[in-house]
């Protein structure tokens, strides 16, 4: 079923009016995955100081692409908005199977007061990548190879805290002043390179489409001042659509 998916539409975009590479208005979301290497900070639970975590990220961006005159390469500039989630939580889902099967053996406990934090972050981005077709302008269908320069700049940071409450209940200010301490180590600027394998084709006249490929990707900056030391992404793609100025 799956090869006969991938038959019909590859038959789809070579059966329509084949056309020359235009300016076009972009628009596109980009789901995908990222990790980070935990430090060993005193904001880390202890168990995962120099652990590895996953997050995900979702952007969303406008943006125009307009070919040179040999019509191989491709520019394009937008304006954007993305959205990191990534969480630290104190217990493992070892140490719940442990006491699940093990009912003489409770919760690990050490003396690190916070149970769970969320970080939902809110960055404004700024793409701009350049790219060059891999085959004939003139046809329906085209494969790009390219590189993403990215630079997002803090919008807003959130931080939900919930404490360990057989350690610590906590009273307003506490959560206040917790969520500020984690809030504060948000990075207010990114800068991210990313290399990328994209498909465009053409749906209906001037309509067509997108899909990206991003198999990782290289930072700058970490995202945390003093919870990571390092971070990479793991997978992420594009899909989008495609309107032909001219």
């Amino acid at each position: 079923m799956k090869n006969i998916s991938v038959i019909i539409f590859l038959s789809f975009c070579f059966s329509t009016e084949a056309q020359n590479v235009k300016p076009q208005l972009q628009v596109y979301a980009a789901p995908g995955f990222f990790f980070e290497q935990l430090s060993s900070d005193s904001l880390v639970p202890p168990e995962k100081r120099n652990h590895s975590r996953l997050g995900d990220v979702s952007s969303y961006a406008i943006q125009v692409a307009i070919p040179l005159k040999n019509q191989r390469w491709l520019i394009k500039g937008s304006i954007g908005y993305s959205q990191r989630h990534y969480s630290l939580s104190k217990y493992s889902i070892g140490d719940f199977i442990t006491s699940l099967f093990l009912f003489d053996s409770p919760l690990r406990r050490d003396s690190f007061a916070i149970n769970y934090v969320r970080f939902t972050d809110n960055y404004f981005q700024v793409p701009v990548s350049v790219s060059f077709m891999l085959n004939q302008p003139n046809t329906n269908f085209h494969l790009y190879t390219g590189l993403n320069f990215r630079a997002d700049f803090l919008a807003k940071s959130n931080t939900e805290i919930r404490f360990d409450s057989s350690y610590k209940i906590p009273n307003a200010s506490d959560i206040r002043a917790a969520q500020k301490i984690y809030t504060a180590n948000a990075t207010k600027f990114v800068f991210t390179i990313e290399p990328y394998i994209e498909g465009a084709f053409t749906i209906y006249k001037k309509i067509g489409g997108i899909i990206q490929f991003r198999p990782f990707s290289f930072y700058s900056s970490q995202l945390d001042k003093k919870l990571t030391t390092s971070t990479g992404e793991l997978l992420s793609f594009t899909f989008g659509a495609t309107y032909s100025l001219k």
